[in-house]
């Protein structure tokens, strides 16, 4: 099992102080000596719901706790990347930062993958009572591999203590094409009869290995 940063970046509040940022982030991880492995950075391939097509991250680290110390407590990071400007994080960006731990080895090159990060709750009650079921019949079925499905280990940021879930394909299309196909949308969503934005809110992304 290792530790993973997923992020969601929501929005960019200072564009230029950002850029000096992910600059740092570059020398950050070089500096690492493979510790801090960035396995996936950049736009989505596609966004659905409320999902945003702004940088989309997971970076993995040898285990969870290396992965938690390194956002919570290494001044290389904190002092050294995010905050190098003097100023919070929160006043140049705002992420969903969410740590998970998960097998090794399971992002694969070639394979998509969904990304979800529940962001809000608005009827729990229909989607653990309707919508659940129906979407572990669809899991049975085949349909994919889920790799996380559950509140994150830790939430920092604009994170949130709410269901991430990770979801493997055989390939980017055959992620996109599950996600539009009437097997997810209409036995899975729609098994409460009724929109999936009355019953949750989520950021969801579909990113390639």
């Amino acid at each position: 099992m290792k530790g993973y940063w997923v992020v969601a970046v929501q929005d960019v509040i200072k564009p230029d102080t950002w850029e000096q940022v992910l600059s740092s982030w570059g020398n950050y991880v070089e500096k690492s000596n493979g510790v801090v492995n960035p396995i996936s950075f950049g736009p989505p391939k596609a966004v659905y719901e409320s999902g945003i097509e702004k940088t989309t991250a997971v970076i993995e680290f040898p285990s969870l706790d290396q992965a938690v110390y390194a956002r919570t407590e290494d001044p290389d990071y904190y002092q050294g990347v995010i905050e190098a400007d003097g100023t919070p994080v929160e006043n140049k960006v705002i992420r969903d930062f969410r740590i998970i731990e998960v097998e090794d080895g399971w992002m694969k090159p070639g394979h998509g993958y969904w990304l979800v990060w529940v962001r809000e709750f608005k009827d729990k009650e229909s989607w653990l009572e309707k919508v659940m079921p129906a979407w572990q019949e669809y899991v049975a079925s085949g349909a994919c591999k889920v790799h996380h499905l559950k509140p994150p280990h830790m939430a920092v940021e604009d994170g949130r203590m709410l269901p991430f879930a990770l979801c493997e394909f055989p390939s980017l299309q055959d992620a996109i094409n599950a996600r539009n196909s009437d097997e997810y949308n209409k036995d899975v969503l729609g098994a409460a009869g009724k929109p999936v934005e009355e019953m949750a809110i989520r950021d969801f992304r579909i990113i390639e290995g």
